[in-house]
């Protein structure tokens, strides 16, 4: 089983510097046998060592990385890492409770002349608890691009434009027709834009978009966007946007054509008619010159695109899509039928690629080296001579070492693993890498294995799809080892095909009789794929685990796999989603309930959004009337805890922020992010989802310490919506308890103001109800899907020095360009001073309540008939603090807490107790187990069972402290009259 000192956690020290100017980009690194601190700026190792005092890992001294390339002769060193873009720079991959993966990209290597290298290189750290792997990785860069007629092109040479230059026709009549088609092939590089403040255009004619006859295409946000002013000022500009089918392609060619033709505008991207925009209205024409790769006035910066442009053609009327589309597909060909009104190309005797040229390495090396107080450990490799291999091709050298004796780990491993498809017996790929220190098993394309339901829905039965795996593990060696495991699915892999698969995964590691061991798996994945990500981005999920084996020992393990359902109900899950492919590439954690879409996504360092609750979506409601079941729901997310502002209004960020993962599913998740708030405040927020069969109920347990005084203008506690991210907005608000409603108003949104007074809220269960919801405009002819909710479940705080209950007001804010309102919790009136010992401790249920009954298809018909009476009202958010306002009362053993599971500390492995409220499923918990298995649950005189593959509807746990186990069940809420639960031992059966 697991050790204290198995766990792991990397943490931004000062929080996540874009965030603060005086911040240092310092990636720490702690487990419970050594730590590091990588500086991802200067590429040096500021702290590093074995730990003999928690936390303590900026009390280590320095190590020295050293990262080197010799090309044709020339030594190049490593002089600072890559600059935070969406996609560069320091990158998180995997973490969590047993590893972490990072990267840093865009390394930049100088000589002793201060010359500076072409070359694509990362640096990559992968540390388990007791090792390390250092991985260096370079090749050739892309040539940068030549202006002017050097450059290569599409067919022959092309004309490349280098962020700075353009190229400019001087107005003619003929490029002034009432219609016109203009086209062009654009070879658009990862780094097409040149500023990065404006975005570029690739071609414009007269001045800009506020201009009348203006017309052009620009690049927003990976995809192309045609642009027409057809006469009349500024609010007669038109645009037409890609389709998101239709992004950009990098570091290749993309054809580009724009048309009008007196109706309508329409942009084609690689031959397809790509969006489409009525105007019906005369082209008011224009006199200025066009220009090719630069918005035409120069204004600012100049909004300049780098990359190339070739084949560039202007004609007098609107081609029709077949005949663009011919162009695309033949480009070498001349299309007799179609006379160019003027047409520009460049160097027939010019270069011809498809893709730009790399730089040319005749001989090459590189090396990787760490020194530490006892010594150098170093590796290098030779590259194979010019001719040899493709320079596209990634090169890497790597260490693997024993960060606590700092000595090379050997590349032999004691450890053997076997796995086997239970359903066909076929064997697994199985290979084992020495740098990362895993045995890899492959699982692509497992067949889940569907259980034979009479009378169930044939589509929603794939909901309890399982994939089952055995393991035999052995250990040949006279002394312990540890086999770490890690279970792969690349794109592709996953064949369960209900929803969404991947975005609800759960592992459970079960014996050889199918009991759920308490081994822990943790689960991390990507589905983004935006190729300028490079390595790690695409679809891939990865489980990874470790088990101690004894000398000698052979161990026979299950890995049980499900996306929907465990044991028939929605199973919950939580796992740290990889953003390389999408962007920001820092830490991003995923809720599921089953595996139609995200339930409740968090971001501990509010990268993106600047809150710490991003994506928020209702479970099994469709978002229009024909939309079908099982797929991703609409976004109502958005919400945040300990948002505080300093005297002057500027934001006190979280920092130093880690993540813990308590429990990852499938009947229970609890994962902790803490850190600091400012400089005197602790803060930490415990995140709970549960099994159940109705709606999405996010538990969060925030707790906050003063240690020193300190002053603001604004406290919010918790707010749903956030001040910067709110994906609907409600048009009512209310407040109540369990006695009723206190209030209801209309909403006002926007202003950045309090548009109510706060409420002192001292009645038992304080709920808030949000409803009356709408969608925002970008959702179509979505409707909002859900209205929001909190219910307090406990609240303790002192501010100020005085003891006080919640605070509740609206608040008006823009968020992302659109007026909404959050509801607040805020500090008491007159309260802007902190003092030591002040402190909150809330557990807050967050309700994401399917907004009308039609939309609804879940199994839960408790909740349908609510929704048929109350939809779309507060009495929704009511009955969720009346009717789960749990109670329970033991007779053997002793209640630790009601939120968000039942939690019950047990005597002698047995439990009594009685439990009366809940909704859906309740989770119950049983602790200090002195076994993982081998119990049984009787509620009102009979056993629970609700397996589907058998054994499969309770989670094991195993706390490394105590060196005891729990379990957590889920039982169907009993609306009338309390449940009579019964915990033990299960009773051997006797012939």
């Amino acid at each position: 089983m697991p050790q204290e000192s198995d766990r792991t956690t990397m943490w931004w020290a000062d929080g996540f510097p874009s965030h603060s100017p005086s911040a240092r980009w310092h990636r720490c690194f702690q487990s419970g046998n050594y730590g590091f601190v990588l500086d991802t700026e200067t590429m040096q190792i500021p702290h590093f060592g074995p730990l003999d005092i928690p936390n303590a890992v900026t009390t280590l001294p320095p190590a020295q990385l050293g990262l080197r390339i010799v090309v044709d002769g020339k030594t190049y060193e490593c002089a600072a890492g890559g600059k935070w873009t969406k996609h560069g720079g320091p990158r998180l991959i995997e973490s969590g409770r047993f590893f972490q993966r990072g990267d840093v990209t865009d390394l930049v290597f100088t000589s002793t002349d201060e010359q500076e290298l072409n070359v694509e290189a990362r640096f990559e750290t992968a540390a388990w608890s007791d090792r390390l792997g250092l991985i260096f990785a370079a090749r050739p860069a892309i040539m940068p691009i030549e202006a002017g007629e050097k450059s290569f092109g599409r067919i022959g040479g092309g004309f490349g434009l280098d962020g700075t230059n353009h190229l400019e026709v001087k107005h003619s009549a003929e490029l002034d027709s009432k219609h016109f088609t203009i086209e062009l092939w654009a070879y658009v590089p990862h780094n097409y834009q040149a500023s990065e403040k404006t975005f570029p255009w690739l071609v414009c004619k007269d001045r800009n978009e506020e201009v009348d006859g203006n017309f052009g295409i620009i690049f927003l946000h990976g995809r192309a966007q045609a642009r027409l002013n057809i006469g009349g000022g500024r609010d007669n500009a038109f645009t037409a946007t890609a389709d998101l089918r239709d992004a950009l392609k990098l570091n290749t060619w993309n054809h580009l054509a724009i048309s009008y033709d007196g109706d309508s505008l329409r942009l084609y991207v690689n031959g397809r008619e790509s969006a489409k925009q009525p105007i019906g209205r005369k082209r008011v024409p224009s006199d200025g010159p066009l220009t090719f790769g630069r918005r035409q006035d120069n204004s600012g910066d100049g909004y300049h695109f780098r990359g190339v442009i070739d084949e560039s053609t202007y004609y007098d009327r609107a081609l029709s899509s077949s005949e663009i589309l011919q162009h695309f597909r033949h480009p070498d060909v001349v299309d007799a039928k179609v006379k160019p009104t003027k047409q520009w190309r460049f160097r027939s005797d010019g270069v011809g690629l498809k893709t730009a040229p790399r730089s040319i390495w005749k001989s090459a090396s590189l090396a990787i080296g760490l020194r530490g107080p006892n010594g150098t450990l170093s590796n290098s490799l030779d590259l194979p001579t010019k001719g040899k291999t493709d320079p596209s091709q990634w090169n890497e050298v790597s260490l693997a070492i024993d960060p606590i004796a700092f000595e090379k780990v050997s590349a032999k491993c004691d450890v053997n693993v076997r796995a086997t498809e239970i359903a066909n017996g076929e064997a697994r790929p199985v290979k084992y890498n020495s740098v990362l220190g895993w045995h890899r098993i492959n699982l692509d394309g497992i067949e889940p294995i569907v259980p034979n339901t009479a009378g169930k829905d044939a589509e929603a039965n794939k909901n309890n799809s399982m994939e089952r795996i055995k393991l035999v593990l052995s250990n040949p060696s006279d002394q312990p080892q540890i086999a770490r495991l890690m279970f792969e699915k690349t794109s592709g892999g996953i064949k369960q095909h209900v929803g969404s698969s991947i975005t609800g995964v759960s592992a459970v590691l079960r014996d050889a009789q199918g009991h759920p061991t308490g081994i822990p798996v943790q689960l991390s994945k990507n589905w983004h794929t935006d190729a300028e990500a490079g390595t790690y981005r695409g679809d891939w999920f990865h489980g990874i685990s470790q088990v101690r084996l004894l000398a000698n020992a052979t161990v026979e393990l299950e890995l049980s796999i499900v996306y929907g359902h465990w044991g028939g109900v929605a199973a919950a899950s939580h796992t740290q989603l990889c953003l390389i492919g999408w962007g920001s590439n820092q830490r991003w954690d995923q809720s599921a309930l089953g595996a139609w879409g995200e339930s409740i996504c968090y971001e501990p360092d509010q990268v993106q959004a600047n809150c710490s609750i991003t994506d928020v979506r209702p479970l099994m409601v469709r978002a229009t009337d024909n939309a079908q079941a099982w797929r991703w729901t609409c976004n109502v997310g958005g919400g945040d805890y300990f948002r505080m502002f300093d005297p002057s209004g500027n934001r006190v960020p979280h920092t130093a922020m880690k993540t813990t993962e308590h429990r990852q599913g499938p009947c229970l998740t609890e994962v902790t992010f803490d850190g600091h708030l400012g400089s005197g405040i602790r803060q930490a927020a415990t995140v709970s989802l549960s099994r159940t069969d109705d709606l999405v109920r996010g538990t969060y347990r925030l707790r906050m310490a003063v240690k020193k005084a300190t002053d603001f203008s604004r406290l919010v506690i918790f707010q749903i919506g956030a001040d910067t991210y709110s994906s609907t907005g409600e048009r009512k608000m209310a407040i109540g308890d369990t006695t009723g409603l206190l209030k209801e108003w209309n909403t006002q949104w926007g202003g950045n103001t309090y548009r109510t007074n706060p409420v002192a809220c001292t009645g038992r269960a304080t709920w808030v109800s949000l409803h009356d919801a709408v969608a925002r405009p970008k959702q179509g002819n979505q409707e909002a899907c859900a209205n929001r909710g909190v219910v307090i479940r406990s609240w303790k705080a002192r501010l100020g020095g005085k003891d006080t209950p919640p605070w509740i007001a609206e608040h008006g804010v823009n968020a992302r360009g659109h007026d909404t309102s959050t509801i607040d919790f805020v500090a008491p009136p007159g309260i802007t001073r902190l003092e030591p010992g002040d402190f909150v401790d809330a557990t807050i249920e967050h309700i994401v309540m399917p907004q009308f009954a039609r939309n609804y298809y879940g199994p839960n018909e408790a909740l349908r008939s609510a929704l048929a009476q109350h939809e779309n009202t507060w009495q929704m958010i009511h009955r969720e603090a009346v009717n789960n306002d749990r109670k329970a009362e033991a007779s053997i053993g002793k209640i630790q807490r009601t939120y968000p599971d039942v939690r019950i500390h047990t005597l002698n492995n047995e439990a009594k107790l009685t439990l009366s409220g809940g909704l859906g499923y309740v989770p119950i918990t049983f602790t200090d187990l002195s076994s993982p298995s081998h119990y049984e649950l009787v509620v009102d005189g009979h056993p629970l069972d609700q397996s589907v593959h058998g054994n499969d509807f309770w989670q094991t746990e195993y706390d490394a402290t105590s060196k005891r186990w729990s379990q957590t069940y889920n039982l169907p809420a009993k609306i009338a009259g309390p449940q009579n639960i019964h915990f033990r031992v299960k009773k051997l059966k006797t012939q």
